[in-house]
This record gives structure tokens, sequence and C-alpha cells, in this order.
């Protein structure tokens, strides 16, 4: 189990005590339905959805509306934010954190302000992100996505600050440091600080799944070590199958699809490729770079035509899909 696992099960028991406790309760308006048992409920649903069922669009439908509006309590908008993140959404999963943190802060709740605080950054790392793989011309996507980078960086500092051993925190700066491909080219620049970064959290939970997925993206396109990946990514989808790593662990599961089509593609073997793009696509039906590399593989197949196909379906999702060597 993840530290951000452990730290998501005190939260699960918390909210399901509360609703435990709470046997009558008497409602005097909008705010008061927050101390409500149906409230309490719906937080304890929502857990079970995010952590157990994996659906976040369950959590928007238990908590979004009076509770949300209004939260009162940390755990209403935590949760949101983390379904609004699962759902790539970061317009919605940022104001979310930052009204858990806004709570937490109030009340008191250090070990949830950090989870919040996390949280928040990843989500400005996914708006950066998206900015980037979206921009209309790079000249305003390259500042955009820096300025949402900076904030995400920044909320990564002030975690370390107080929990300086947050490997989740860790592997964020990592990802940073690392040549993302959905970031633009100067927002990063250090592989070997990435390499620390990602050992260091390796040493501190040797059963990260996110950990164990850069590293392998390390061994493959830094270390020249295509072996290596290629055990990396079979270790990350069999911890994935083994449900650990909460919210990384399910986001994991559709990119290790992908990671496992390119290592397929770069050994030649268009067929494995064509099988882990198709269960990436059945994840993502718009994920362009799966379009992309599947059309590539067909062409190298003799399918010409239906390559060409897939490569213009990839460029209407996004023009600036990577293009993969074609035969």
């Amino acid at each position: 189990m993840t530290s951000t696992e452990r730290r998501a099960a005190v939260r699960w028991r918390r909210a399901l005590a509360g609703a435990a406790l709470l046997a009558v309760v008497v409602v005097a308006g909008p705010a008061a339905a927050h101390h409500t048992k149906p409230h309490q409920e719906a937080v304890a649903a929502a857990q079970t959805a995010l952590f157990e069922q994996k659906d976040p669009q369950a959590v928007r439908r238990l908590l979004e509306g009076m509770w949300a509006d209004q939260p009162l309590d940390g755990d209403t908008p935590y949760l949101l934010g983390l379904a609004y993140f699962m759902l790539y959404d970061a317009a919605k999963s940022l104001p979310q954190f930052e009204a858990c943190r806004r709570i937490e802060s109030r009340t008191g709740g250090v070990s949830h302000q950090l989870d919040c605080l996390y949280w928040s950054g990843r989500a400005h790392a996914l708006k950066a992100a998206l900015v980037w793989y979206y921009r209309e011309n790079i000249l305003e996507g390259a500042i955009k996505s820096q300025r949402a980078m900076s904030a995400a960086l920044d909320r990564y500092e002030q975690v370390l600050a107080t929990a300086p051993d947050h490997a989740g925190t860790l592997l964020s700066q990592a990802e940073y440091y690392m040549a993302a491909p959905y970031l633009p080219p100067f927002a990063y620049g250090d592989v070997n600080k990435a390499r620390a970064l990602v050992a260091r959290a390796l040493v501190l939970e040797p059963d990260n799944p996110r950990a164990h997925y850069l590293q392998a993206r390390l061994d493959l396109y830094y270390n020249g070590r295509r072996d290596l990946a290629r055990t990396g990514f079979a270790k990350v989808r069999q911890l994935v199958d083994r449900g650990v790593g909460g919210v990384d662990g399910i986001l994991l599961r559709r990119w290790v699809d992908f990671a496992q089509a390119e290592v397929a593609f770069l050994d030649h073997d268009f067929t494995a490729t064509i099988a882990y793009a198709d269960a990436y696509l059945r994840q993502v039906p718009d994920g362009a770079e799966g379009y992309a590399l599947k059309g590539a593989s067909l062409k190298f197949l003799g399918q010409q035509a239906a390559g060409e196909a897939l490569i213009n379906k990839a460029r209407e999702f996004n023009p600036h899909v990577r293009r993969y060597r074609e035969p």
C-alpha cells in the first residue's frame, strides 16, 4: 500500500464512522445538510465508488449539487477533485482541491490538508499537460503550460517541506524533470535528477506502480535498456492488476497498455503493437496517440489505406499528435 493509499484509507474509515454515528439529525437548512446522515452516507458511498469500484462518474453523481456547491467538510471536495482528476478535467478538479485545502486549514486537518495540497499540484500539472497537448500555437501553449507547471512545482515544494519522504511528490517532480511528451520542450531538462527521484521513491515504496512506470520510461528512452523497460512495464501491470496504487493505479492501467504498445513497436512486433493499442483505445476512445501508433503498425503490415485512415483520425483528435515511423 502506498502512502497516498494509506491516507485515503484513513479518510474512508473516518467517513464510515461518521455515517454510523449520525443516527438522528434535525435538518435546519442547506448548510446543515452537510451534517446529515444522507450526506455522510453519500461520502462513504463515494469512497467505495472511487477506491473499490474505480468509478469516478459515480462519485460525481453522489456528490455533485448542494453538497459540493458550499462544502463544509474536506472529504466532499477531496473526493470530487479526485474524480475530476481521473476524468482528466483539470478545470473542475482544481477548485475542489483548493476548497479542500481551505476547509482543512480551518479545521486543523493536517494530514488531509497535505493530501489536498499534493493533489492540487497534480491537477496543476495536468492542466499544464492539457494546455500544451491541445495548444493552438506554440508560444501561447508554452506560456500557459509553464505557468500551470510553476504552480504545480510550488505545491510540490510545500508538500516536501512538511513530508520530505512523500513518494508521490518525488515522482511528480521526476515527471517534470523527465522529457515528458506532454510538456513543452523547455519545461524540463534534468534526467539525472529524475533518475535520483525515482530511485528514492522506489526505496520508500518498492511496490509503487507509478515509480516502476517512470523507471521503465527512463530505461526505455534514456538508459537504452529496452529489456528492462519491458520487464518494468510488466511489473506495473502486475501491481495494477493486484489493485495497488489507488488513483494512480487506475490511471496507469491505460498508460501501461500504451507503453507496452510503444515497446512492441520498437521491437517491430506490429501485431502486438496493435493489440496493446486497441486495449488503450478501449479505455481512451479519443486517444490520438493510440490511433497514430496503430496506423503506423498497420502500414508496416501492408495495410496502407487502413493505416493512413487511422493516422488521419489521430490528427483530427490532435493536430500535434506524434508521427511514428512508417515503412
